[in-house]
């Protein structure tokens, strides 16, 4: 008997209701492996798990954007950057600020001044 695959365990653990995002992701898990998908989307493999057995206690909205960003096309319209995927979106926002890079710069306020894509607290600059 061989081991449910990624897809059967996730169809399985969502109890019918499969959200399609959970469906590619476990679709990447099947194919590439837990590891080369954790890698791409920036997560851990114990994230990409729980998350595709619907037992992940962090942030799915955050995972569903990413994964709506990597591998289902989803972009935003970055005040900066303009056109990017959500995950290249989410990406930026993680990164400090960089005062020799200028870019970087603008996207760090970008981020964190009102940006509707941003999922940072808005702060007062100088």
């Amino acid at each position: 008997m061989t081991p449910p695959t990624m897809h059967e365990k996730a169809a399985a653990a969502w109890n019918g209701q499969l959200p399609e995002w959970v469906s590619e992701l476990a679709n990447l898990a099947d194919r590439d492996g837990l590891n080369a998908c954790a890698r791409r989307l920036g997560y851990s493999a114990a994230v990409i798990s729980q998350t595709i057995s619907a037992k992940y206690p962090g942030d799915l909205s955050k995972v569903e954007d990413k994964v709506r960003g990597a591998l289902m096309g989803a972009v935003v319209d970055c005040p900066i950057l303009g056109e990017i995927g959500r995950d290249t979106c989410l990406s930026w926002q993680k990164k400090p600020r960089a005062v020799t890079n200028a870019m970087r710069t603008k996207l760090h306020r970008a981020c964190r001044s009102g940006c509707p894509h941003s999922r940072l607290k808005e702060v007062k600059h100088a």
